[in-house]
């Protein structure tokens, strides 16, 4: 069996905050309880991989970059063990994505619809629309009415002035069937996921999932708008038992060393608002005095070191020895 940590083709892996941060792969790999073999993501059609192998890999905040991972891991998912899935690169900064997935697995507790057409929008208003790729809070509407709804059409789904002067045209030359056809081959369409609108939140909670450890922020609802995300007003607090154990239940269900959760907490339990496993930002990790871990049927609150790279040693150890059931390989 190898263990293969894929870097990018400058020699960096993850992220460490600001797009142009990257872990430190020597202090990483010196925490491991096993050996690697790093090698590059340009170079994996060069690798040669056996059934027991497993392939540590890095997505990106590049969309190109992200394209070519799946492009290329799409085979190689069937030959070795990919960490993270090939479903997780596949919700990488893909809301769509991370909804298919919510839906086929039965997790979240937020009802949702991936869509390319908004005329199939189906959920009643008010409502959240988020466009499908990306992370954050940009691309992400609240939609309380039909003029609001308009406003989207109009933003997103409508076609330049050149393409609706052809569509008169055609609208003229062509009989009415054959419009039919034709208006709807040429309709603007875009990817959309619609979600379920909760009212009434004031926060909602950043968890960060590192093996067993649970690092939990705190984000205010910005004044006059409905998100969280991108406020800038956190804090760090004992977060409530009910947000860790929905935490732990998604944690379950992702399977993977390390996750990012946004939830929401309403008067009907927690909501899963998205998610990543891979790539994303680790401000609560280097920020958080505390991090919660279950133990014996309660949530333990612990110092936090505060270091990444320590951190995600801790999460691929954690991974490898307990849910792979592999023993320490390490020499």
């Amino acid at each position: 069996m190898t263990i293969y940590l894929l870097t990018m083709p400058d020699g960096t892996f993850g992220s460490a905050g600001q797009s142009w941060k990257r872990l430190d792969l020597n202090r990483l790999k010196l925490n491991l309880d096993f050996e690697v073999k790093v090698d590059t993501i340009d170079n994996i059609n060069n690798l040669t991989f056996k059934n027991n192998d497993i392939l540590i890999y890095t997505s990106s905040e590049n969309e190109v970059i992200r394209v070519f991972l799946k492009n290329t891991l799409f085979y190689v998912k069937d030959k070795a063990r990919l960490i993270p899935s090939y479903d997780l690169l596949m919700a990488h900064e893909d809301k769509g994505f991370q909804e298919i997935l919510r839906l086929k697995e039965n997790f979240g507790n937020l009802k949702g619809n991936y869509i390319f057409d908004i005329d199939k929008s189906s959920l009643d208003s008010p409502k959240v629309l988020k466009t499908s790729q990306g992370a954050g809070s940009s691309g992400v509407f609240l939609v309380k009415n039909l003029k609001e709804l308009a406003k989207i059409k109009s933003d997103f789904f409508t076609n330049d002035l050149k393409r609706q002067l052809v569509k008169l045209q055609r609208k003229i030359k062509l009989n009415s069937s054959d419009y039919q056809i034709y208006k709807y081959r040429y309709k603007k369409f875009s990817l959309f996921v619609e979600q379920e609108f909760i009212p009434n939140l004031k926060h909602d909670f950043k968890v960060l999932v590192f093996g067993d450890r649970y690092f939990v922020l705190k984000r205010s609802i910005r004044k006059d708008d409905f998100r969280a995300s991108g406020s800038g007003n956190f804090e760090f607090v004992e977060p409530p038992q009910e947000v860790l154990d929905f935490a732990k239940e998604i944690a379950l269900v992702l399977d993977n060393p390390y996750l990012s959760l946004d939830i929401a907490q309403s008067d009907t339990g927690c909501h899963l608002i998205e998610f990543q496993g891979t790539n994303f930002g680790p401000y609560t990790l280097l920020n958080a005095p505390y991090r919660y871990v279950f133990q014996d049927d309660n949530w333990v609150e612990e110092s936090n070191c505060k270091d990444l790279e320590v951190n995600y040693a801790y999460a691929l150890n954690y991974y490898i020895k307990d849910k792979l059931n592999l023993e320490k390989v390490k020499g």
